[in-house]
């Protein structure tokens, strides 16, 4: 009897934060290992695309940033 090992292919593209580097997944960032487990990528023949972005907290945390250097400049 020959068993065959049966391998998903991956051609899902992924949203990763350049900053944090949380996952999109849907409209929520996810942290990495928990994607890794649920895609579980380690056992795709080739692994998924990942495309740069930035998370909405590491955006506001930038924003703000930049907020308090123009206040403390224009002071």
């Amino acid at each position: 009897m020959e068993w065959k090992v049966i391998r998903r292919r991956s051609r899902t593209d992924l949203v990763t934060c350049s900053l944090c580097l949380r996952v999109r997944r849907g409209s929520a960032w996810v942290e990495p290992e928990a994607l890794i487990t649920e895609l579980r990528s380690y056992e795709l023949d080739t692994p998924p695309r990942l495309l740069p972005g930035v998370c909405d907290d590491c955006a506001d945390a930038i924003f703000d940033r930049r907020v308090r250097t123009e206040e403390v400049i224009a002071a």
